[in-house]
């Protein structure tokens, strides 16, 4: 098991169903990738629009969240292929994230695809070689069991203000079958984050450091999913 931080170094993919990719000009699509309960694969595309070869590693992770933090794990239950791609300039790759195994009914089970650029030799005016910089990249991805659909897998969420090492924290419980997928988030009016915040995971708790110092009371609200359907909640102090 390791610690998400450890795992995704640069660049994570989560604002908009096509995320283009500055850092080596490769477009990825869609980063929100599903696998209903009677498909056997998700599709993911890589398109590189730079003009040098690209080559990258594909692996999935299985993604939990325990005490607060995230954390992927090795499993086979999920896997690319192919692992390792060429990408030519101007062309594109398909990898297919393939089920292997029957999945646990009427459940949403969260993975990561990590893609790890890997560095290709560079020629320089004199004739030395020289090393691109690696990125790295991550696709969130859900995987559904017979009984569970990605339409019906729907969270439920409450929240509170933890007080951790003398910062307020905010504490975001799902007692759901579906993952929520925080963006525009604001406390009493105001402002946590703007565009996405995190995910909470399905009978999961995640937490955030506040900017602000703040009471376990008032309204919570944000936006859930892609189609940014809007929740508020409020919470009386404890």
């Amino acid at each position: 098991m390791y610690p998400l931080r450890s795992l995704i170094a640069a660049v994570l993919l989560l604002l908009s169903p096509v995320a283009a990719l500055a850092a080596n000009s490769v477009l990825i699509w869609p980063i929100d990738p599903k696998i209903p309960a009677e498909d056997k694969a998700a599709e993911l595309w890589l398109e590189n629009r730079g003009d040098a070869t690209t080559l990258m590693q594909v692996r999935v992770f299985g993604w939990q969240q325990q005490n607060g933090q995230e954390q992927f794990q090795t499993q086979q239950n999920v896997v690319a292929s192919p692992p390792l791609v060429r990408i030519e300039p101007g062309q594109r790759q398909l990898v297919r994230l393939i089920k292997q195994t029957a999945l646990p009914a009427s459940a949403e089970n969260a993975y990561r695809v990590l893609l790890d650029e890997i560095p290709t030799p560079q020629a320089h005016g004199d004739n030395q070689a020289g090393l691109n910089l690696q990125m790295r990249y991550s696709v969130p991805l859900f995987a559904y069991g017979d009984g569970l659909t990605p339409e019906a897998a729907k969270p439920q969420l409450s929240w509170r203000i933890a007080q951790v090492a003398g910062k307020s924290t905010l504490e975001v419980t799902n007692r759901g079958p579906g993952h929520a997928r925080l963006s525009n988030v604001y406390l009493n009016d105001r402002r946590v984050a703007e565009g996405l915040f995190g995910y909470v995971l399905p009978n999961s708790t995640q937490q955030w450091p506040l900017p602000f110092a703040a009471g376990n009371s008032g309204e919570l609200r944000a936006d859930l999913g892609s189609k940014g359907t809007a929740w508020r909640s409020r919470s009386a102090a404890q």
